[in-house]
């Protein structure tokens, strides 16, 4: 995986799109097929080939009024593979580069664009252990039956990048919209794994209870009395 810098603009068209959370370094396939978003591609490809996704918020501030309202905090993404098809719609390939804070809404037509700045994650010191708690809870999930898989392991293990590590683990794993965009927003490295942990260490005291209590059940194929 190239996880090579970017310089993203400070104004960025954007998709924002429902119950997707996007983040640095995750790799991203998108069906272009609305109109705006094909002249967004045809002038992003034109370009610098970066755009934002950003997820749309279910609840409006008071006064606010505005379709496909936007969280504060996107992602950008630079296209790696990008095909048009015979119907006129395309495929598309994006790898997450930066976080990026939404300032606000610069233009709605023909797409929607962002003023943005960027929004750094802070390596504090508690950083350096975090990914070994994060990588055994994993673990144990895995053994437990848990979400995570041996691929899942397997793609994850080699990174030695710990902000790699931590951000690739919250996009797999985290299922939960507003959860994952939370994980997304915090600044802060070690809190952001904390998250990650706390929910992987609730599955598995679950997933422990509910393999205790089938230790405790007949065989299924024994002779009942």
């Amino acid at each position: 995986m190239d996880f090579s810098p970017y310089s993203t603009p400070s104004e960025i068209p954007a998709m924002t799109l429902r119950d997707v959370v996007f983040f640095p370094k995750a790799m991203m396939p998108l069906r272009i097929f609305e109109d705006r978003y094909k002249q967004m591609l045809k002038d992003v490809i034109a370009g610098d080939r970066i755009f934002a996704i950003v997820a749309e918020r279910d609840n409006l501030a008071p006064g606010e009024e505005i379709d496909e309202p936007p969280f504060e905090v996107a992602t950008a993404g630079v296209i790696r593979v990008s095909k048009e098809n015979d119907d006129g719609t395309s495929f598309v390939l994006l790898q997450g580069v930066e976080r990026l804070r939404v300032r606000h809404i610069v233009q709605e037509e023909p797409y929607r664009v962002l003023k943005v700045e960027p929004w750094q994650t802070v390596v504090d010191d508690e950083s350096s252990t975090i990914r070994d708690t994060l990588l055994h809870e994993m673990k144990t999930n895995k053994e437990l039956g848990g979400e995570v898989t041996a691929d899942v392991l397997e793609y994850l293990k080699p990174l030695d990048d710990v902000v790699a590590f931590v951000d690739l683990a919250a996009f797999t794993l985290c299922k939960h919209v507003v959860r994952k965009q939370a994980m997304l927003e915090v600044q802060k490295l070690s809190r952001r794994a904390q998250m990650l942990i706390d929910d992987l260490r609730t599955q598995n005291k679950e997933l422990q209870l509910f393999k205790d209590l089938l230790g405790d059940q007949p065989d299924s194929g024994s002779t009942r009395n």
